[in-house]
């Protein structure tokens, strides 16, 4: 019998078949283990530098950034306070590490020891290793008072709106002086800046405002010490112009109606003032 004749265009032998996808399954497989090969190189190298700069870290700790001696501390703008007096005040312990130290734990300690709105600015220098306190003597704006869960709590406002407490401490030494004689009842401190303010127009204004109310809501009411009664200005919003219309409602009522004496004055809405008669 004849054996059977291939199909035509076939070859009994395809050299270029599984011989070339073995070179590509092996130029696959070296290309991959390539890629391998250079992760692991960097991964080492990533090692080798992250333990170099642990080792140099913790050398510079143990070795490096300490605070050794009174003289690596220094004060600034301390007018009227000595250094020694500050140091102690501090209360620094030597040696310390610099990077440990507690910048709120400073300031509040040099606050308890001086005014309560003291301004105070710590900077770290690592070369050479020294600590650089910036101290300003701030003056309080006002007084303020605020409810919190189980108490009411009394304090200090400076320039910025910012509240600072009043300690056992001040109060022996005498109450501050206060540049506005006003009480801010209700303080928040997302008022801060409205306070701030509201403060800096005391001085313009031609009324006395023994009292800034904030209510729970956010509602800003002013107690005057005049025939106005309670002036309700509302949300925090167009402040000067509403102010501006206050000192104009002042003038027109004291030289029109001078034995007058109003509930309250409704500037919530400047455009449409409006004055409350005692019934």
């Amino acid at each position: 019998m004849r054996p059977h004749a291939a199909p035509a265009g076939a070859s009994a032998q395809d050299p270029s078949g599984p011989t070339h996808s073995r070179r590509g399954t092996r130029s696959q497989g070296e290309v991959r283990q390539q890629q391998w090969h250079h992760s692991l190189i960097q991964l080492w190298r990533l090692l080798v530098l992250t333990s170099a700069a642990v080792g140099l870290t913790g050398l510079l700790w143990e070795k490096g950034w300490w605070l050794e001696t009174p003289s690596q501390v220094i004060f600034r703008n301390a007018s009227g306070l000595s250094h020694g007096e500050l140091l102690a005040a501090s209360k620094l312990q030597f040696p310390t590490p610099l990077l440990a130290l507690d910048p709120s734990r400073v300031q509040e300690n040099l606050r308890r020891h001086g005014s309560p709105t003291m301004q105070v600015r710590i900077k770290r220098l690592l070369a050479p290793p020294q600590l650089l306190i910036d101290v300003e003597q701030g003056g309080a704006q006002a007084w303020a008072r605020r409810s919190l869960a189980n108490r009411v709590e009394r304090g200090l406002l400076d320039h910025h709106g910012r509240w600072t407490s009043l300690n056992a401490h001040h109060q022996l030494r005498g109450l501050p002086t206060v540049q506005h004689d006003v009480l801010v009842d209700g303080w928040n401190p997302a008022f801060q800046g409205v306070l701030a303010e509201l403060l800096s127009y005391m001085e313009q204004l031609e009324i006395p405002i023994p009292t800034i109310r904030i209510s729970g809501d956010g509602q800003l009411v002013l107690l005057s010490a005049t025939a106005l009664g309670e002036i309700h200005l509302g949300p925090p919003d167009n402040l000067s112009r509403k102010l501006a219309i206050l000192d104009h409602l002042h003038g027109q009522i004291g030289e029109r109606a001078p034995q007058l004496t109003y509930a309250y004055v409704d500037l919530r809405n400047p455009d449409e003032p409006q004055l409350g008669l005692y019934q």
